[in-house]
Parts: structure tokens; C-alpha cells; sequence
């Protein structure tokens, strides 16, 4: 069972009709996200890096010491994120790229929030690994593609309408809360597959809803 909401929710004003709103709404009331002092949430817009992390560590209450600070190159004390980013390093689910930075104001893709959250529920990237049948599925990278594929085993994340799964694609903020909606609900004891979530695995936005550009993928080992 969740916990009883610890948040006096007012709401947001550009959520109405979203496909993802009853999820924004439970979550905010939950105290797992927020939105903007003009009582918006943007659903549609991208997420950062940094954004995702803090987002993950409310989601599943990580929580923990900064005493030992942080060992990327581009996370900085007076960073408003440090503390969520060096949480996150501490618990094991990010890493970075291999030049010792996280580049956390750059958006988050679909494929690197799938390795966030395959760690976050433990889930091993080599089961299934091999059973990825998305029209694009040699655009994943290597280093992502057993996580993309248990999470889609899984029922946390799947492709477009046209058997494409775009892994270089930002995730948005209202996917970001049914992503992790989705994981968190995988660890509940017995698990809870959320097989029929219109939208929460990568529906394609509204003709009115901008889109935003997607970012050039750098290489990394592991998010």
C-alpha cells in the first residue's frame, strides 16, 4: 500500500486532460514531485540529467550522507543538485561517463533513464537481453541495450505506435513520473505490471505539444 499523502496538494494549472495526470497528480500529492511557482507542471518539458536524479531519489527515498562528497568533475558543492547527484553515486545507480563527468543539465534519453531505473529495481540486463524487436533497436547503444530490453520485459517502458523505441530521445517530465511510477510499483511485494498505462512508456505528444530537439548522445558506460 502507499503512503497516505503528506502533501496539501493545490494542483497544477496545465494538466488537465494529460494523458499522464492522474499519475502527476497522485505523485505530487505523494510529495514525490513539484512543480513551478505559477502552479505549472510542464509536462512536456525535458528533463536533465541532474532533474532525473533528484526525481529518482524522492521517488524511492534515497537519501544519504554528502560527507563524502561527490567524484565528478562537473558537480560542484554551491550545485543545487550536488546533494541528490552525490546521493545517487553513493547508492550505486549512476556512474557517469568515462571522463569523470555526469553532465547533469544535459537531457536525460530514453535509454539512459532505462539503465537508471533497471538499477534502481535490481533487474539484471542480461536476462532477455536478446529479445529487443524494435524496428530501431541497433540505434540503443551497447552499454544500454540489456537494460532498455528488461525494462521492456518488465512492463516499465515500451516503444511508439510504429514498433520504435528512439532511445536517443529526452524523456519528458510527465514520462518521467510514470517511468518511475512504474518501477516503484515493480517492487511492491507481490509486483504490480502496469500492462495498459496509455502514454507512460513513450506515447507520442499531442499535435499542440512542442517537441524538443534530441541531444547528441555522447559515449559513457553506464549512466
Amino acid at each position: 500500500m502507499r503512503a497516505e499523502p503528506p502533501v496539501d496538494f493545490k494542483g497544477f494549472n496545465d494538466i488537465e486532460g494529460h494523458w499522464a495526470q492522474f499519475w502527476i497528480e497522485l505523485n505530487a500529492k505523494l510529495g514525490n514531485i513539484a512543480g513551478y511557482e505559477d502552479s505549472s507542471f510542464r509536462p512536456s518539458q525535458s528533463v536533465t540529467r541532474a532533474e532525473f536524479v533528484t526525481m529518482a531519489n524522492r521517488f524511492f527515498d534515497i537519501r544519504g550522507s554528502v560527507e563524502f562528497g561527490c567524484s565528478f568533475t562537473d558537480v560542484n558543492e554551491n550545485d543545487w543538485f550536488f546533494a541528490d547527484v552525490a546521493t545517487a553515486e553513493k547508492a550505486g545507480y549512476i556512474s557517469g561517463y568515462p571522463d569523470g563527468t555526469f553532465r547533469p543539465n544535459e537531457l536525460i534519453t530514453r535509454e539512459e533513464a532505462s539503465v537508471i531505473l533497471c538499477k534502481l529495481i535490481n533487474s539484471d540486463p542480461r536476462t532477455h537481453a536478446d529479445n529487443i524487436e524494435f524496428t530501431d533497436s541497433d540505434s540503443i547503444s551497447p552499454w544500454a541495450y540489456g537494460y532498455v530490453n528488461s525494462l521492456v520485459y518488465n512492463h516499465i517502458i515500451k516503444g511508439y505506435p510504429d514498433n520504435t523505441f528512439r532511445p536517443k530521445n529526452p524523456v519528458t517530465r510527465a514520462e518521467a513520473v510514470v517511468l518511475l511510477d512504474n518501477a516503484l510499483m515493480r517492487l511492491m511485494e507481490p509486483p504490480i505490471y502496469p500492462l495498459h498505462i496509455p502514454g507512460s512508456y513513450g506515447e507520442s505528444p499531442s499535435p499542440s505539444e512542442t517537441a524538443t530537439p534530441s541531444p547528441t548522445q555522447k559515449n559513457a558506460d553506464d549512466k
